[in-house]
C-alpha cells in the first residue's frame, strides 16, 4: 500500500515538473516581459538562472502572466 502512493506522488511530482519546463520556454521568450520589462536585455545566464525557480513556481507565474502584473 506504501509503495502505490509513494508512486502516485512521485507521479505526481514528476507531471508537476515536466509542466514547468514546458511553461519555462515560452514564458523566457515572451511572459517575463509582462512581470518584469527590465529582463528584455537580460544576459543568458540570467535566463539560465531562474529555471530552477520558473519550473518550481510556475503556477504562480503563470497567474501573474495572465494577469500582466508588474512586480
Amino acid at each position: 500500500m506504501i509503495e502505490v502512493i509513494a508512486t502516485i506522488l512521485l507521479i505526481a511530482l514528476g507531471i508537476y515538473i515536466l509542466i514547468g519546463i514546458v511553461f519555462y520556454f515560452p514564458f523566457i521568450k515572451n511572459g517575463v516581459r509582462k512581470i518584469d520589462e527590465g529582463v528584455k536585455d537580460a544576459p543568458r545566464f540570467m535566463k539560465i538562472l531562474i529555471f530552477p525557480g520558473t519550473v518550481a513556481l510556475w503556477p504562480i507565474l503563470l497567474k501573474k502572466v495572465k494577469k500582466g502584473e508588474l512586480s
